[in-house]
């Protein structure tokens, strides 16, 4: 009779465990559903030329939720005007607005923290979501109610990892203070960078280049980075075939890949992680009608690349939609707060599952900011590089 009785309590605790397991299941399952705020979420972009993979995702969500999604195109963020940048007046005018409930900013550039103070100052209750920070990340995350951004240190690793296996014994970082000195986060990445260079063997170089937000802008940029690495080989610090280039800043990348195409260089990756900049800001390939179909874009790249008979270039690309992950997330999130489904005690467990679910990538990974005391930054990444060519040097190269 114990027997018995021993069983029968044994097979309830398995049948209300299973039940427990059921609903979990069906509560998670739940819990990804997508609830439309009554307010709009403005979505503050880039022109699509200087970052094509953030304004596709930003059309595409419009597209999908027309009654929901709103975008706003501000001009280049890296050419600068007299008085208040596009992206900060945009969010003065979004802030006024009464249909308005959120605005997220899918690159949140140097005029982010002023952009979204000024907006706050308006209307106090607007939730705002900023993206791939280019700011001091503390003072971001202070003021803005969610940050979803690369997890840069994941992303280092692999780039010195990457150009490692494709030959390195040098790795040059361009970089100057308003990154590295003003902004903890470029900081890190320059240490993050060095200290895998050193585990890794590699000779790590750094060189302190003329900030392209200083006078003579962008083309002054360009021409010192070009006059470095002439320097750089005159006084035989680097050499052909076996030096990597990478630069914090967007807008040398294309420089950084024609020195690579024409001095057999190392090219790994742009600024962030992305197949949309660097390479093809050099070799011309038609974007495809997908964003997230980095697969035939890389093809194409890969044709432009290879019909290039003259260049002597190593490179490799990023081949996930980090960008578009990060954007559509971002947008998702958005709703979850201004629908109630969100807010400060859970955003990190609410906005991992948006972007695990935009993502479609079982690599693609989410961790918390430590030094963000509330959970509402969060560092994302996928370590999906691809070698896309890999040219032996010839004898005028050597």
């Amino acid at each position: 009779m114990p027997k018995k009785i021993i069983s029968c309590i044994l097979i309830c605790i398995l049948l209300f465990a299973f039940a427990s397991c059921g609903k979990k299941e069906k509560e998670e399952k739940h819990s990804t559903e997508l609830k439309l705020p009554d307010k709009k979420v403005a979505v503050l972009v880039a022109p699509e030329s200087q970052y094509p993979e953030d304004y596709r995702a930003a059309k595409a969500l419009e597209a999908k939720y027309p009654d929901n999604v709103i975008v706003k195109e501000y001009a280049d963020s890296r050419v600068l005007v007299a008085g208040d940048a596009e992206i900060i007046t945009l969010s003065k005018e979004l802030a006024a607005d009464e249909t308005v409930g959120a605005v997220v900013y899918a690159r949140a550039t140097q005029f982010a923290y002023t952009a979204i103070q000024r907006a706050k100052e308006i209307n106090p209750s607007l939730v705002t979501v900023a993206v791939e920070p280019e700011q001091s990340l503390d003072y971001i995350y202070s003021i803005s109610d969610l940050v979803i951004m690369a997890d840069w240190m994941k992303y280092s690793r692999r780039i010195v990892d990457t150009a490692k296996d494709m030959g390195a014994e040098k790795f040059v970082l361009f970089s100057y203070d308003r990154h590295v000195s003003s902004n903890p986060l470029y900081s890190q990445l320059k240490k993050s960078i060095a200290d895998e260079c050193y585990n890794k063997r590699v000779e790590f170089i750094f060189e302190n280049f003329k900030d392209p937000n200083y006078s003579g802008g962008a083309d002054a940029a360009k021409y010192d980075i070009r006059q470095r690495i002439v320097n750089l080989f005159d006084t035989k610090q680097i050499e052909a075939g076996k030096t990597a280039v990478f630069s914090t800043d967007s807008i040398v990348q294309s420089v950084l890949v024609e020195q690579a195409a024409k001095r057999s260089l190392i090219y790994v990756s742009p600024s962030f992680p992305t197949a949309y900049n660097g390479i093809c800001e050099y070799y011309e390939a038609a974007l495809p009608e997908d964003i997230k179909d980095t697969a035939s874009f890389i093809s194409s790249l890969g044709s432009a690349i290879s019909a290039d008979t003259d260049g002597k270039g190593k490179f490799a690309i990023y081949n996930f939609a980090l960008a578009d992950t990060l954007v559509r997330g971002a947008v998702y999130s958005a709703f979850d707060l201004l629908t109630g489904e969100a807010d400060t005690e859970n955003i990190f467990e609410k906005a991992s599952v948006r972007l695990k679910d935009a993502s479609d990538n079982k690599k693609f990974n989410v961790d918390k900011y430590g030094p963000a005391p509330d959970g509402n930054v969060l560092m994302c990444y996928a370590p999906d590089y691809e070698i896309i060519k890999i040219e032996k040097m010839t004898e005028k190269s050597k």
